[in-house]
């Protein structure tokens, strides 16, 4: 009896291992996030669009937001009316993964999953008279630089393919407004 009571104490008396997912000692927690521009065409023309996103960063990974809209003035040559602007906007989740993110020089793939709207204004007006709703999904490969510790700047190529639209509201399909363009990013964070 004295056995089974000494082994049943020394059993209880160890201290216990507690795990857990996000404890782990080489997971890194932290954040980022900053302005981005793409160059890119819409309806054949030059497009720039400027937004902005942040994210939680685990390790080389990131996830959280962004926003993301048309900042310069294209006319509606589609329907002859070229006082007539368009007008483009979305936003949604941004996820990505840099890859070898400790060293000064590095690629990063990202993609924005979203929802948006695209629009035709009137020259005078403030906002769009025809709003048609979009979903956007844009995939984009950077060269990122690690300036300092806080600061990235990368460079790379995206391609904007946007879905769902009717082309009865106003005469655009996705593949007028779907394009390839140019990416730049500013990311300020904890690396």
């Amino acid at each position: 009896m004295l056995l089974i009571l000494a082994v049943a104490t020394t059993v209880f008396s160890q201290e216990r291992e507690y795990q857990t997912i996000f404890d782990n000692q080489d997971l890194r927690i932290s954040g980022l996030g900053g302005p981005f521009m793409q160059f890119t065409s819409v309806a054949g023309e030059f497009g720039h669009m400027m937004g902005g996103g942040g994210a939680v960063l685990l390790n080389n990974f990131f996830f959280g937001g962004y926003g993301l809209g048309l900042t310069n003035a294209i006319p509606d040559y589609v329907n002859d009316n070229p006082n007539d602007r368009l007008t483009l906007g979305h936003g949604g989740f941004w996820l990505g993964y840099s890859l070898f993110g400790q060293k000064p020089i590095h690629i990063t793939f990202s993609s924005m999953i979203g929802w948006g709207e695209f629009g035709v204004m009137q020259y005078d007006g403030y906002y769009p008279f025809v709003r048609d709703k979009i979903f956007v999904v844009a995939p984009t490969v950077e060269v990122e630089v690690n300036l300092t510790r806080y600061f990235r700047i990368g460079a790379g190529a995206s391609y904007n393919l946007y879905t769902m639209m009717d082309e009865s509201m106003h005469g655009y399909r996705s593949s007028d407004i779907s394009a390839p363009g140019g990416f730049l990013s500013f990311k300020f964070g904890w690396f």
